[in-house]
């Protein structure tokens, strides 16, 4: 993020992907959330930072880098960094921890189980899980309650653990590797994934002209790519799992690339 401009894109974007899922929200509200994800306390407080950003030339990151946080643990999905995902809690121990870290920093761990056991610990949850950031808690009508959490970067849990309360997990932010220029391969990939999506509106009775998204049509990062994919393509959890814990951009779009042929 270089000026303004970059920042309320975001705004825009965030606001947009919260009306898609039923939440309205103003554009002030949008920036204070956009001034969250960085762990900043307001939006007049970022747009200090980004000034000072534009003249130091250094980037704004996520201010947690290593620690621990409330640990969410899930079973039946995997999000991956770059997306706004709803996260639901309905047992005591995992609305404390939406609780817990809403009312705190609004970061928290969120963990991909290994089994179904009810109480869970270290061996329970997959090494690599991601850190995100609560940006709304509502309670649903049905007594659940409702996290949208803007998921920022994968994580290595170190440590998992069931408190009397809640969950917690000591972490490392993951560096990830540089990612080189692939044109040929993200092609491919981009043509796969049209395909396939066509194929689905085939099947659910509304055909039309394959063609991709504005969103992934201007992707040129081979791993963003491969998030945003797995993020909008049916494969099974243990996939997306491995796919999560790839952190080669390219071998992780290569992937990618072998699942989407696979279903075709």
């Amino acid at each position: 993020m270089r000026d303004f401009r970059d920042a309320k894109a975001m705004a825009q974007t965030l606001r947009a992907s919260l009306t898609v899922k039923a939440v309205t929200i103003s554009h002030s509200e949008s920036l204070e959330l956009v001034s969250k994800m960085f762990g900043v306390a307001d939006w007049n407080t970022l747009s200090a930072q980004i000034v000072q950003v534009g003249r130091e030339g250094a980037a704004p990151r996520c201010a947690t880098e290593a620690g621990r946080l409330p640990a969410m643990p899930l079973r039946h999905f995997v999000p991956f960094p770059g997306g706004i995902v709803p996260l639901y809690a309905n047992c005591a121990k995992t609305i404390q921890v939406l609780d817990r870290g809403f009312q705190g920093a609004r970061q928290i761990i969120v963990a991909i189980q290994r089994s179904s056991n009810d109480e869970l610990g270290l061996s329970d949850v997959h090494d690599v899980g991601v850190l995100g950031s609560i940006l709304t808690l509502d309670q649903l009508a049905d007594g659940r309650w409702k996290a949208l959490t803007q998921i920022h970067r994968r994580v290595m849990i170190k440590d998992f653990v069931g408190e009397a309360e809640s969950y917690v997990a000591d972490f490392d932010v993951l560096d990830e590797q540089p990612a080189p220029h692939v044109p040929d391969l993200i092609l491919r990939v981009k043509t796969y994934f049209m395909i396939h999506s066509f194929r689905d509106t085939i099947k659910q009775g509304y055909p039309s002209a394959p063609q991709l998204k504005p969103p992934f049509e201007r992707v040129r990062d081979p791993g963003r790519l491969a998030d945003m994919i797995a993020s909008h393509t049916e494969f099974s959890i243990p996939d997306k799992q491995a796919l999560l814990a790839t952190l080669d951009p390219v071998k992780r779009l290569e992937r990618v690339r072998d699942l989407l042929q696979g279903n075709a």
